[in-house]
């Protein structure tokens, strides 16, 4: 009995042993600071959505040099067609809207410059973004910058006015800028002076670069000097009168932009336009999107709007430009093609240069 008791005792202290051995020891106590219990990560706060590139608005605000029945038409039918963006119109000259822009540069209040020439828009391109419409496939490409800081708008073209009983009664044929010369015509001509009047400084360009037989400007200069002797002193008050000389028989020939004089032929005037069988000087009338303006997306949307077939049909008909896009038809009778003008290339030139030099012909001329 006794044996088996000292049996039984040593299997119980045999298994309390085991089971004390899968316990796992107890850690040593530390002078360690305990741990502090990991936290949950806390949710990540939503990511806002990034500021799209061209946002939705309801504003465009439009920088023009163009006259009030130009600007008027084109956001009259850009409203038909997008009646949610309110338009709003700052009107100037383009020298006075370029400075603006210039001095907006770091804060722009305008989405679009419409209005001007190449010129006015590489003076300030440097707050210009560059865009190519939508429609550069229909326009004229000769007339698209390679940069696409611009889109053209429309093509001026320098045109000669004159009245038909009047130039009947000189005898005169008058079919480009020679016959300008023509003493016949001596006080006949109606022409601003380049000093007041743009439209007149570019008629000058004209021919310096038609007229000069040499292919340097400096050598049309003797044919100007010629055309100002004829002249025979007398300038027109301003650009309109120039051709208003014309319509109301006071002059027999006069020098404008091509569309008074289409606008005049189509209102039944007895005047013709004559396109100077010794080339023009074509040049365009732009738009552009302005760097940093809050309403990109409609500013886009207006410049493609401007060159569209709608628009450009438009233009031609009711305010007389000629269209940059190639499928426009002229529907004016007398209306030269683009295509079949002489055209020559614009030149590099200063308008504060010739201005200067024009003034001195006048000098010499007396």
């Amino acid at each position: 009995m006794k044996k088996l008791l000292s049996m039984l005792l040593i299997a119980v202290m045999a298994l309390s042993l085991v089971a004390c051995q899968a316990q796992p020891a107890a850690p040593e106590a530390t002078n360690a600071p305990a741990a502090e219990p990991t936290k949950a990560p806390e949710a990540a706060e939503p990511t806002a959505e990034p500021v799209a590139e061209d946002p939705d608005t309801d504003n465009l605000v439009l920088y023009t040099s163009a006259g009030a029945s130009e600007y008027e038409l084109i956001v009259g039918l850009f409203n038909e067609k997008y009646p949610n963006i309110n338009v709003e119109i700052v009107s100037g000259g383009s020298g006075e809207l370029a400075s603006r822009i210039t001095a907006e540069k770091d804060a722009p209040y305008g989405d679009v410059m419409m209005g001007g020439g190449n010129t006015t828009y590489r003076g300030i391109e440097d707050a210009l973004a560059a865009y190519k419409s939508v429609e550069a496939a229909n326009l004229f490409p000769e007339f698209m910058p390679e940069d696409d800081l611009y889109t053209p708008c429309y093509i001026n073209v320098n045109s000669i006015i004159v009245n038909k009983t009047l130039i009947a009664e000189t005898g005169v044929e008058v079919t480009g800028w020679e016959s300008l010369c023509d003493e016949r015509l001596k006080g006949n001509i109606s022409y601003a002076n380049p000093a007041d009047s743009s439209s007149a400084l570019e008629v000058i360009v004209n021919m310096l670069a038609a007229m000069n037989g040499t292919g340097n400007l400096e050598d049309g200069w003797a044919f100007v000097e010629r055309f100002v002797a004829n002249l025979d002193g007398k300038f027109a008050s301003g650009s309109s009168a120039a051709y208003k000389n014309v319509v109301e028989g006071e002059y027999a020939v006069g020098l404008c932009n091509e569309d008074k004089a289409i606008s005049y032929m189509k209102d039944g005037a007895d005047v013709y336009a004559v396109y100077a069988k010794e080339g023009i000087t074509l040049r365009t009338s732009n738009i552009a999107l302005i760097k940093g303006g809050a309403n990109v997306k409609n500013a886009k949307l207006f410049i493609d709007f401007v060159v569209s077939l709608e628009c450009q049909t438009a233009m031609e008909s009711e305010i007389n430009v000629r269209p940059v896009r190639t499928d426009v038809p002229l529907t004016t009778e007398g209306r030269i093609a683009t295509a079949d003008l002489v055209q020559l290339p614009y030149p590099e030139v200063s308008s504060s240069d010739l201005k200067t030099r024009f003034q001195d012909v006048l000098t010499s001329v007396g």
